[in-house]
């Protein structure tokens, strides 16, 4: 019995969090809250990306810490916003 109680535990902790399964390269910042069912990034970083490449760009990073909510964990999440004729849209999520 007390095997059933922790797989069912493990694969509860396993279930996909709103990152894993909502995200999607483009949604605007709307989106992203929409999809996080309203959940208020703890920072809000505006920086320039890419100063590796020969084209560095403006990019805006909401950064979510681990939290649990609905009783999933929802790990640390990074959504990487990039300008695109005036309005920020996801490029990619760490």
């Amino acid at each position: 019995m007390k095997r059933l109680l922790m797989l069912g535990l493990a694969v509860g902790a396993c279930h996909p969090s709103w990152p894993a399964v909502a995200l999607t390269e483009g949604m605007t910042e709307q989106q992203v809250v929409e999809v996080s069912n309203n959940r208020v990034p703890d920072r809000v970083i505006r920086r320039t990306c890419g100063n590796e490449t020969a084209a560095p760009f403006p990019c805006k990073i909401y950064v979510y810490g681990g939290t649990w909510r609905e009783g999933l964990y929802h790990p640390k999440l990074s959504v990487v916003f990039e300008e695109v004729r005036g309005k920020w849209l996801v490029s990619q999520w760490l």
